[in-house]
């Protein structure tokens, strides 16, 4: 191949040579949040709807005496309310993606290094691997296909967590 700025290059299971390239790693992240950002990236969001900016500032003005005449309370308990229960529902959303991601990143491979089977992690792949796969094995990266084991060199692909 002639090497080009726009051509990818890579060499089959040479790790070194491919890492000069920082391809993407295989790693998968679909969770929104840390325990850090959860706050302060949630409440960004929640005020980002119309409704809550809305009663956001219906409080701020309740906070001046002088042109309000109802409590602060009256808006701030179901204001806080909403916040809290969509919070709560965001956080677990989460971490059921967090769990998700995890078992994705763990689930096991076989890899060839040094000419032989190894066991790794799917977030351990990076691009230029040989991996083995086994017949109804589930793949957490973009392959391409070398070999099979079927008649005439078939390979069915089930795509259903692609297609929703």
């Amino acid at each position: 191949l002639c090497a080009t700025d726009n051509q990818r290059r890579i060499h089959a299971n040479d790790r070194t040579f491919n890492s000069q390239f920082r391809y993407a790693n295989n790693y998968i992240k679909t969770s929104k949040y840390t325990v850090l950002t959860f706050l302060p990236l949630n409440l960004f969001e929640q005020f980002q709807r119309l409704a809550n900016f809305y009663f956001l500032c219906l409080l701020v003005l309740q906070l001046i005496p002088a042109i309000s005449s109802l409590t602060p309370v009256t808006t701030a308990l179901p204001l806080i309310g909403v916040l809290g229960l969509t919070a709560i529902k965001d956080a677990y959303d989460d971490f059921q993606r967090h769990m998700s991601d995890s078992q994705v990143n763990n689930r096991k491979s076989q890899a060839v290094r040094d000419g032989k089977l190894v066991q790794e992690k799917w977030s351990a792949v990076q691009v230029g691997d040989i991996i083995r796969m086994d017949n109804d094995q589930f793949v957490a990266a973009d392959i391409l296909l070398l070999t099979t084991s079927e008649p005439n060199g078939l390979c069915f692909i089930e795509t259903a967590e692609l297609d929703g």
